[in-house]
């Protein structure tokens, strides 16, 4: 009796024995997710650092030649557009392009085949090979005058490392999630693009993570704009716990304004993510070699033209715009020329991305219905102008509001973004019914 009173202690001992050591393994595992966490969002920040550098100097070369010998600049640029678009042919294919639309494919891809390891860990979609082509062809890129931006490919690059890191700890916890590490990774990658952490996030949410939100999403924010105009007009533009500053209440001045600037930045990047998504429509040259030096030859000439104000991000002319004293030093034409050079510079087969083009086009654009209409908050339009393009040709709304709101520090203007970005998501939806970088990413899948 005794000699089974000890079995049966002995047996419970054993197996608390077990459970404790299973439950530190499961510790042990969840702090080493947390570290490769930690440790793969601190080498993103540093790697889209210098990334960023890297696109700066490459786009002061740039300015610096043209200023010089623009003649030159221009010859080459065809030349260069070529050998941007033969870095991803010849060595990374999956390189091509903004990079936001493979990442989609990823996670469609490790969604469809959870189990195929090659599918996931392994894809060459977020390979370190395809982020190394990345740079390097959209540094040739803006080099060569194209229109783009480092954002796009900085996501991918982004999900390419978190997906390096993802697959060194599955070694020891072979239950690290595949979706989980490109998710996270590519709203460190906008984050730290744009320096907009919250932007991220919503990045994440709104694009990335799909579900629930992209059904509900434009109900929610026209229950919120209704709900906030009319808050607005009775009790004015104020602060829940105040502010020692003075903050300008005159955002409900521009409800004119962001109807619309919102309805025709829609239209405009509705017709901007057609084209890109059908990519026939423009009648190019099938052959990429010709295609890439006909796109880059257009470029180059447009950029000689404008004095360079085409070429690279757009970074550059957005800025003087937020910074003029005046409406008169950009250009009526300019949204037209940055909308066309972005359009054949995406097309040409290169890596560059569409972020900060998008946002250089969307203040052109406001900016030009100011002029127009001798409006003289023109500065507010460019603004509006940059989140009404971004939501039409993007189509995530959220993100295009909370990405200017961080960049620029204006919260008073919150209401009229959301108008513009509401309007802009409805009547880009018209033009182009399925958000683009998801039309990207089934295309890919679909082969």
């Amino acid at each position: 009796m005794i000699w089974k009173w000890v079995f049966a202690m002995t047996s419970t001992l054993r197996q608390g024995s077990q459970l404790i050591r299973k439950t530190l393994n499961l510790s042990q595992a969840q702090v080493l997710l947390n570290f490769s966490f930690w440790l793969a969002a601190g080498g993103i920040g540093i790697l889209a650092v210098l990334y960023a550098k890297f696109i700066a100097w490459v786009q002061a070369v740039f300015f610096g030649q043209f200023e010089s010998t623009p003649g030159l600049v221009t010859l080459a640029g065809p030349f260069l557009f070529v050998g941007a678009t033969w870095l991803v042919r010849r060595f990374a294919p999956d390189a091509k392009g903004s990079g936001i639309p493979q990442v989609l494919s990823a996670i469609a891809q490790s969604a469809r085949e959870p189990s195929n390891f090659n599918l996931s860990w392994q894809s060459s979609l977020v390979a370190p090979k395809t982020a190394v082509i990345k740079v390097l062809s959209s540094g040739v890129g803006i080099l060569a005058g194209a229109s783009i931006g480092r954002e796009g490919p900085t996501v991918q690059i982004a999900a390419a490392g978190f997906s390096w890191m993802g697959s060194q700890v599955r070694r020891f916890v072979p239950t690290a999630d595949f979706q989980t590490f490109l998710v996270a990774g590519s709203a460190a990658g906008v984050a730290a693009a744009f320096n907009t952490p919250i932007a991220g996030v919503a990045f994440a949410i709104e694009e990335l993570g799909g579900g629930a939100l992209s059904s509900v999403r434009q109900v929610v924010m026209l229950a919120v704009i209704v709900a906030g105009v009319i808050s607005q007009a009775i009790s004015g533009n104020y602060l829940y716990f105040g502010h020692p500053e003075i903050v300008n209440s005159e955002a409900l001045l521009l409800m004119g304004e962001s109807v619309g600037i919102g309805v025709l930045g829609g239209l405009a990047g509705g017709v901007f993510a057609k084209i890109l998504a059908q990519p026939q429509l423009t009648k190019l040259p099938t052959h990429w070699i010709v295609r890439a030096f006909l796109t880059g030859a257009i470029c180059a000439l447009v950029g000689y033209l404008t004095l360079g104000r085409t070429a690279g991000s757009g970074y550059e002319v957005t800025l003087k715009i937020l910074n003029s004293e005046t409406i008169e030093d950009v250009s009526l034409l300019f949204p037209v020329l940055k909308l066309a050079t972005t359009i054949l510079s995406y097309l040409s087969g290169m890596a560059g991305g569409i972020f900060s083009p998008s946002l250089s086009i969307g203040a052109g654009l406001g900016l030009s219905v100011a002029k127009i209409l001798g409006l003289v908050n023109f500065k507010a339009c460019a603004l509006i102008g940059m989140v009404a393009f971004f939501s039409g040709a993007v189509r995530a709304p959220l993100t295009g509001v909370i990405i200017v709101m961080e960049m620029t520090d204006q919260h008073f203007l919150i209401l009229p973004f959301m108008i513009a970005a509401y309007l802009a998501n409805s009547t880009g939806k018209l033009v182009m019914p399925e958000a683009l970088y998801h039309y990207l990413a089934r295309k890919h899948l679909d082969g």
